[in-house]
């Protein structure tokens, strides 16, 4: 598919959704429940800043849709049906963003991210993945987002991060500034109140352009 530098002007939505210190089964569960990252399912978009649209979970008639699929070709055909869906009840199905939902840890390098992966998966087994992951860098995440935008299998993404917070981290500090540089998408003002909220904070790094 896409490289890098293939992200088009249309703006792409991009969330993340927050549980423990990550959704891999090895780090659920053994936290003190006064802690704020005891809180499960913590979703919240980290774009959308100039949106009149904000995406609401909650939305009467819905404004989001978020799916699980094996691979981008499954998506796409899951977007479709969705859209027709929309369409047949008479609504514009443009009303309406569809967000793939990502398994995702990221590191500085690829082995690092493969690494620690590996970690997690000796300490517990993991259930196969039900929907797209992507273990790798940043710039490799940002280039999954770009296919997933220029080949129309979603109108964004929804972040599960396997691991915090080093994963929020780079996600704020990498993928979001690369993507907001190129005009792709604007960043929410709760970036901060986010990072704060799980601990983590933001790291200047350089991405590859």
């Amino acid at each position: 598919m896409s490289s890098v530098t293939a992200v088009d002007t249309r703006l792409v939505r991009v969330a993340v959704e927050l549980a423990g210190r990550g959704h891999h089964p090895a780090l659920r569960g053994g936290l003190d429940p006064r802690s704020p990252l005891a809180q499960s399912d913590y979703w919240i978009e980290l774009t959308g800043r100039d949106h009149t649209d904000p995406l609401d979970l909650v939305a009467d008639p819905p404004n989001v849709v978020r799916i699980r699929a094996a691979d981008l070709r499954e998506a796409q055909r899951a977007r479709a049906d969705i859209r027709a869906e929309i369409a047949a009840d008479g609504r514009d199905p443009d009303s309406v963003t569809v967000l793939l939902d990502v398994d995702t840890l990221i590191g500085p390098t690829a082995p690092d991210a493969r690494r620690e992966l590996a970690q997690l998966d000796s300490t517990l087994d993991r259930a196969k993945n039900d929907t797209v992951a992507y273990v790798g860098t940043a710039s490799g995440l940002i280039s999954l987002i770009a296919d997933v935008q220029a080949a129309e299998v979603a109108d964004g993404v929804t972040l599960r991060p396997l691991a915090l917070p080093g994963t929020l981290e780079l996600i704020v500090s990498d993928v979001i500034p690369w993507l907001e540089s190129r005009g792709s998408t604007n960043h929410s003002d709760k970036l901060a109140e986010v990072l704060a909220r799980f601990g983590a904070h933001a790291v200047k790094r350089a991405v590859a352009s």
